[in-house]
């Protein structure tokens, strides 16, 4: 009798601990499945810049005067309804005043306007206001920007200045900028198949895309001056605007890799908030950025995901005192320094500037010794840890309850 009072003991505490076994198996597979999950983020910087929240909205305000309301006035809103659906401009029609006429271009905070310039006097009335309406949405360069940004990391726009020499050594330090981002690339957290690329407008070029120029905050007449930016995603600006001896290798690399960052990192959240340009978003666009993303940046919760990661995170928008470049150039450890260097009027052409490369190689190495000392050890590490303790203290309590099971059996 007391032989099999023992056996029945021995059979309850094995069942018992084969039961705290699977237990302790499963609470395993479940914290290796949603810790590191919890700890990812699934977009980058370059994947917020596809999202339309909704608030960044230009509005075109058109005026018409009382005679012609009607007439003129439906024609407006025809052309609007067609030409602005998949946009990201808004339109009103309003009665014409001394003050306001013609057709105005009001910026998404309200505090700039530009004057939408009619065609020639050889354009037909009856599509005079869709001239209007298109040419605010739509240009040759912006549907060239629109495709680039879509297939390639981001694209350094380029506007070229009256003086050769200061644009020819604002194209050299894009160009340097690109190389060096493109090595560092298949580091970065979400990394894309297209490198950066240039796109660069001639002095004629840039007097056609007014508008592109205005709502990117660059001079819209000719100046002496080269201008650069460097854009991202659905047409936004990703940092200042940058001009004559101000558009360095430094400035741009620095705004390219940002653009590689993880969304969730503690990067400023005023460099996902930069300006975005006019432009039609339509069925052809919307399709090639699924393909290029692998989700739909316009999904309701999509936006929702990522209208939270840009409010929680820091931001130095409401303080009116946005980051310079050189506060978030540390996190990015990259490596680089470099200063502006005056201008020798002498040299005429770039085949005259002393060529960078070997401090280029030299500096893309000290990248790599930084990435390689990154990867070794600090992040293994802090990934790991709270799944190493959980798994800790899962065994310990089934250890711990598994031996006073087997005690009190035996006792």
């Amino acid at each position: 009798m007391l032989g099999r009072i023992w056996l029945c003991g021995q059979l309850e505490a094995q069942y018992c601990f084969s039961t705290l076994l699977n237990r302790f198996f499963t609470l395993s597979a479940a914290f290796a499945l949603v810790v590191p999950a919890g700890e990812a983020c699934r977009y980058s910087v370059r994947d917020v810049g596809f999202a339309d929240l909704g608030n960044e909205r230009y509005t075109l305000r058109c005026f018409v005067g009382e005679s012609d309301q009607d007439e003129s006035g439906n024609r407006f809103s025809q052309a609007a309804k067609a030409l602005l659906g998949d946009s990201n401009v808004e339109f009103e029609l309003s009665s014409q005043n001394l003050q306001e006429q013609g057709s105005v271009l009001i910026s998404p905070d309200g505090k700039r306007k530009y004057t939408i310039i009619p065609p020639g006097a050889g354009s037909k009335i009856d599509q005079l206001e869709w001239s209007i309406i298109q040419s605010v949405v739509a240009s040759p360069v912006r549907n060239e920007l629109t495709k680039k940004l879509i297939s390639n990391f981001a694209v350094v726009l380029l506007i070229e200045g009256s003086d050769q020499l200061q644009t020819k050594r604002a194209q050299l330090a894009a160009m340097e900028a690109i190389k060096a981002i493109t090595k560092l690339m298949p580091k970065m957290p979400k990394p894309v198949d297209n490198p950066p690329v240039l796109l660069q407008l001639s002095v004629e070029q840039s007097l056609a895309e007014s508008v592109l120029l205005w709502s990117l905050g660059m001079d819209t007449k000719a100046a002496p001056e080269p201008q650069a930016v460097v854009l991202m995603g659905r047409g936004r600006r990703v940092g200042e605007m940058l001009r004559g001896g101000l558009i360095t290798r430094t400035a741009l690399q620095e705004a390219l890799a940002v653009i590689g960052q993880d969304c969730e990192c503690g990067l400023d959240r005023v460099w996902m908030q930069g300006e975005r340009f006019p432009l039609a978003w339509g069925q052809s666009e919307k399709k090639a950025a699924f393909v290029e993303l692998g989700f739909d940046p316009d999904n309701p919760k999509v936006k929702a995901e990522i209208s939270r990661i840009i409010a929680r995170g820091p931001n130095s928008r409401p303080s009116g005192k946005p980051q310079s470049a050189s506060d978030n150039f540390d996190q990015l450890a990259l490596g680089y320094s470099e200063d502006i260097i005056g201008i020798d009027e002498d040299i005429v052409s770039i085949d005259t500037i002393p060529s960078t490369e070997p401090e280029l190689k030299q500096e893309s190495k000290s990248v790599e010794e930084v990435e390689d000392n990154i990867e070794e050890t600090p992040q293994e590490s802090v990934g790991l840890r709270p799944l190493f303790w959980a798994m800790v203290l899962v065994v310990t309590i089934t250890l711990g309850g598994g031996g006073l099971v087997l005690l009190r059996n035996r006792n």
